[in-house]
């Protein structure tokens, strides 16, 4: 079979093997959420403990991302990819055996949630940094639009299918799958043909020096990070946090909510689509246009717009967003060294990732008091600021696609 376009990627054996790792794993990774919230659920009613085994697990993220980030410039991103699938398949087996016993409680889930973060955080880096390995130069769009794609479309039917098994069998045996998806992709990502990392003699301190040189000396790499922190933290407050609160005061009940997210959803594997043939050549300039659309959900929100409006809002919203990380994605893969980019890109998350908790409790306290319309419409504006100011930067509109032969060769530096 002759592979042409956009999936000619598709021909390289060792995408080929790390693609189906990401959806078998991603296939138990989609579905635990319900079965960990109705087992914590069963024996604690209490929404305060499922948030404490939330929180245990984002919390090592967010402590060890920067670690994470080091490690994966310094040893073999397969070698780390393997030991971040094995630890989550030994706690997901473990919190399967607990609820199968009886013996589940949430200090026993916390400490195990915490464990697999800790282990996500040290393999996530060297999960964003391995494709220029994996495949051509030339093809890093297309490969970050393929591991996505597939992802998105697991994403829209996993969560049902997981409802559906926890009612039938019982969430022991959904975490069980979940364990199982990661013990396979664990498997799969221990024969991918990478070498280890070049060895550079400096210390760890000197290596966490020189990936933060490397990010704050570009002006358009850390400005976005920084745009994305505000940008991201309202985006999850207001959607995320308010956008059911806002159907729920309308009357509209869950299934009205659950339409809205499945039509988000469909707008990420749209996105996905697109990105497969569409390269822009101002490739920084596209990922910044991309997040606009993510202040239209709020603003339908805010002004409680028809359904149909809410959902066409949301697709828009999916589309966006999903152009935005791939062309992220493949612009610092593209632009960075090869042997920085774990450091780098472990930078990128923490900066974006760490004003989430303060914007939940930021939008959560103030929709309280002045209501979530108000709230919802600040977000919006504030985040298309956030976006636009961007635009005015000249280093924004010089990032460019490379051609091939500038970009790093395969296996160097995994």
């Amino acid at each position: 079979m002759v592979l042409g376009g956009s999936f000619s990627v598709l021909r390289h054996g060792p995408f080929r093997l790390f693609l189906l790792a990401r959806l078998i794993s991603m296939s138990g990774s989609a579905m635990a959420p319900v079965a960990l919230a109705f087992t914590v659920l069963g024996f604690d009613s209490h929404p305060a403990s499922l948030a404490i085994v939330l929180a245990s697990n984002t919390v090592p993220q967010l402590a060890l991302l920067l670690v994470g980030g080091v490690v994966a410039d310094r040893f073999s991103r397969r070698h780390l990819i393997v030991f971040g699938n094995l630890a989550p398949a030994l706690t997901q087996a473990c919190v399967a055996l607990l609820v199968a016993c009886g013996n589940a409680t949430t200090s026993r889930i916390a400490v195990l949630a915490a464990v697999a973060g800790g282990a996500s955080a040290l393999m996530q880096p060297a999960m964003n940094s391995l494709l220029p390995q994996l495949v051509d130069p030339t093809q890093l769009q297309e490969a970050n639009a393929l591991l996505r794609l597939p992802t998105n479309l697991i994403r829209i039917v996993a969560p049902a299918i997981g409802g559906a098994l926890v009612a039938l069998v019982g969430p022991q045996w959904t975490l069980g799958w979940d364990a199982a998806s990661f013990a396979i992709a664990a498997l799969l990502c221990s024969r991918l043909p990478i070498s280890g990392a070049v060895k550079s003699g400096a210390s760890v301190i000197r290596d966490f020096r020189d990936g933060w040189s490397e990010f704050i000396r570009r002006f358009w790499l850390w400005s976005y990070v920084l745009s994305g922190a505000v940008v991201v933290a309202l985006w999850l407050g207001g959607y995320q946090l308010l956008g059911p609160v806002v159907v729920h005061d309308l009357n509209l009940g869950p299934a009205v909510w659950g339409s809205i997210q499945g039509a988000f959803a469909v707008g990420l594997v749209v996105g996905g689509f697109i990105s497969l043939k569409w390269k822009p050549s101002r490739i920084m300039v596209a990922c910044v246009c991309a997040n606009l659309p993510l202040a239209l959900p709020l603003i339908a929100l805010a002004a409680g717009a028809r359904l149909v409006w809410l959902c066409a809002s949301a697709v828009l919203a999916g589309i966006g967003l999903d152009l935005a990380i791939v062309c992220w994605n493949t612009a610092i893969q593209e632009q960075l060294p090869t042997a920085l980019l774990g450091r780098v890109s472990s930078f990128s998350s923490i900066g974006e990732l760490m004003a989430v908790p303060l914007g939940y409790l930021v939008v959560g306290a103030t929709a309280t008091h002045v209501g979530s319309a108000s709230v919802l419409t600040v977000s919006a504006v504030v985040m298309t600021l956030a976006t636009l100011v961007l635009l005015a930067a000249p280093s924004v509109w010089a990032v460019r696609r490379l051609p091939a032969e500038q970009s790093a060769p395969l296996g160097v530096g995994a």
